[in-house]
């Protein structure tokens, strides 16, 4: 086995426990968080319900709270996932053409407004493989949708 990959893939477990054990902050997208690089999960009412990765924690976090459905992406898939709707990569059904009908719209605003109450937890992590490893991780760890991947 490549000794990078087997100092990333011992490190991560240490790792996910400090994600997990991070303090908790609700505030998003504030200076403090600007070009701070790792892995952050959301808790809605305790309970992890996405992990992700980022370079810019405060641009990221601000874009999940954001009206757009290309930087919402988290509030965008559980839109998708409340209205039935499939992922689709051409023009109909795509994300420009969903959140001109109005009631996908309203459930889109819906959704952003409860990821604003979500609790964050983040572990700062330089390393671009730590990341991904722990990303991946935290997902399995977690029982969470590996849809994610999908589009990495």
């Amino acid at each position: 086995m490549n000794e990078t990959f087997r100092n990333a893939t011992a490190a991560t477990p240490e790792l996910f426990h400090r994600l997990m054990t991070s303090e908790p902050f609700r505030s998003k997208g504030i200076a403090a968080q600007r070009g701070k690089s790792g892995v952050y999960a959301f808790f809605e009412n305790a309970v992890p319900v996405h992990v992700g990765r980022t370079r810019n924690l405060g641009g990221r976090l601000r874009g999940h709270v954001t009206k757009s459905p290309f930087s919402a992406s988290f509030a965008f898939k559980r839109t998708r996932r409340e209205r039935n709707v499939a992922a689709t990569y051409v023009t109909v059904g795509s994300r420009a053409e969903l959140v001109k009908e109005a009631a996908f719209e309203a459930e889109f605003v819906r959704q952003i407004e409860l990821v604003k109450l979500m609790d964050v937890r983040f572990v700062e992590i330089a390393d671009p493989i730590a990341q991904y490893l722990l990303e991946l991780y935290a997902h399995l760890e977690l029982g969470l949708a590996l849809d994610e991947f999908n589009t990495h």
